[in-house]
């Protein structure tokens, strides 16, 4: 059996002790898998409309939460970019997933995050177009995002993620 962590893998069937899988705690670990996730791609250079197709559910790097989407928000480059394409935003390789504007509730905190928990209802800007993070995964038009920490606030409880995603853009 290779042990790590939130992982047991048998490598064959006589290889697992059982009595292990009998005790509470493993109950969770058994029947742990990510989140589904699914994003709008701009499949091609000036692509209409985007496709909606499954998307990779990333795990929170350090300084980073995963937030799961309540509302986003288009912002103008947004459209821009999949209407005059490679004018804008040349590094991108296709397929990708656009969106800046994001708001949601955190789903999972990264190493060294403090000033975020689960359950934290946040506003943020998504940076997987700017060109040194370049990943469709910290983009928003989908339905979990990674947000890095220092692009992220808490909003009000008693403001709707509606109207905390259009806040970036004024």
């Amino acid at each position: 059996i290779n042990h790590y962590p939130f992982l047991l893998i048998a490598t064959s069937p006589s290889s697992v002790n059982t009595s292990i899988l009998s005790q509470p705690w493993t109950s969770w670990l058994l029947n742990f898998s990510m989140p589904s996730n699914s994003a709008a791609w701009l499949t091609a250079e000036k692509a209409t409309p985007l496709e909606v197709r499954s998307a990779p559910y990333t795990p929170p790097g350090e300084r980073e939460i995963v937030v799961k989407n309540g509302a986003v928000a288009i912002n103008p480059i947004d459209w821009l970019k999949q209407d005059i394409g490679s004018m804008v935003y040349s590094w991108i390789k296709f397929p990708f997933v656009l969106g800046t504007d994001v708001a949601g509730e955190v789903v999972e905190t990264g190493p060294a995050v403090t000033r975020f928990k689960v359950g934290d209802h946040v506003v943020g800007m998504a940076v997987g177009v700017n060109q040194d993070v370049n990943k469709s995964t910290h983009s928003a038009f989908q339905a979990y995002t990674v947000l890095p920490t220092h692009m992220t606030s808490h909003i009000p409880s008693t403001m709707s993620y509606e109207s905390a995603a259009v806040i970036p853009l004024g």
